[in-house]
């Protein structure tokens, strides 16, 4: 392990979600996105052009152009910004940990499963969750034991609206299942994407049938359910294995006015304030996890409140990782 200081059971924050991964990983991940979802090319162009003193417009155009140039470009742009060895020791200075997906995709001979498991073996700071796809509910299930089982990881992880399956489907029934018999939560995209999908089917109402026909499973929301957080918090209301993270909404917009966010502030404060989960998606905003912790000050919400977001409701739902890391 990579650690330089000791290891707390609860971190100052725990980062629910974020995406770390050298030049391959990368490939696969952009690769995955950008074909099944190419307007997130037009999205995330500013970022990407920030990154590398190109301009939004020559990056649609070279995405536009040839894909899988500018996917290969786009992956070393990526891994030189954020770097898997700076990454640890920013976690470490800042006393974060970080929940780091996977997915099925093809890379450096196996899945992206084994290139993020492999960049996890970099430190304790990272705990690794498995993406499956659920288009291939035999394959799902054997690629989720296979992550456990062989290579490490405690979570899984999927996309909707990348594989275009109702994640309630009754076929699915076996990896829910088996989540449950091996004690693995579930981080499921939730709320707006910029597929092709119809936008339903990253809604809160899926996640509730879902929970209603697996009450046990651990449920992750993934990215907060936006723009349906009224209706996300409900769900947390009526399911108590039900979570919420935020990630690749940055604090200072979702804390200014008219944001959508308001029932989340509320109510996260008072009936389902013990699972509000923090994460970051961090390269969304261009900036380091830290940088994305920090400005959680800037959410209407008490000191004691932020702490349990931040660390405490997390610290609760990954215990069985912190007390393997520390």
């Amino acid at each position: 392990m990579h650690s330089v200081m000791p290891f707390t059971r609860q971190p100052a924050a725990v980062d629910l979600c974020d995406v770390v991964l050298g030049r391959e990983g990368w490939r696969a991940y952009l690769g995955a996105l950008l074909s099944a979802a190419p307007r997130y090319g037009v999205v995330f162009a500013a970022r990407f052009a920030a990154l590398s003193d190109r301009s939004p417009r020559q990056i649609r155009a070279a995405l536009a152009e040839d894909l899988d140039a500018a996917i290969d470009d786009l992956a070393a742009v990526a891994a030189r910004a954020f770097d898997p060895e700076a990454r640890v020791a920013e976690l470490e200075d800042n006393d974060i940990v970080q929940v780091i997906h996977g997915g099925p995709w093809p890379c450096e001979g196996g899945t992206t499963n084994d290139h993020v498991a492999g960049i996890a073996r970099l430190s304790d700071r990272f705990v690794p969750w498995a993406g499956v796809s659920l288009a291939d509910p035999d394959a799902a299930v054997a690629e989720a034991t296979r992550a456990v089982d062989e290579l490490g990881m405690t979570g899984l992880s999927v996309i909707p609206f990348l594989d275009g399956v109702d994640p309630g489907d009754p076929a699915l029934d076996g990896l829910w299942a088996l989540a449950v018999d091996r004690d693995l939560p579930v981080w499921i995209h939730s709320g707006q994407s910029f597929s092709s999908s119809p936008m339903t089917i990253s809604s809160p109402q899926v996640i509730d049938a879902l929970a209603i026909r697996h009450p046990r499973l651990r449920i992750v929301l993934g990215h907060g359910g936006w723009p349906w957080v009224l209706d996300a918090v409900a769900l947390l209301q009526r399911h108590p294995h039900v979570y919420l993270e935020f990630s690749s909404h940055h604090p200072r917009t979702m804390a200014a006015a008219g944001s959508g966010w308001e029932p989340l502030f509320l109510h996260g404060s008072r009936s389902v304030r013990d699972r509000v989960l923090f994460g970051s998606t961090s390269w969304t905003h261009g900036q380091g996890p830290a940088a994305v912790v920090a400005s959680a000050a800037l959410l209407p919400i008490t000191a004691e409140v932020r702490e349990a977001w931040l660390s405490g409701n997390a610290a609760r739902l990954l215990a069985r990782d912190l007390e393997a890391a520390g």
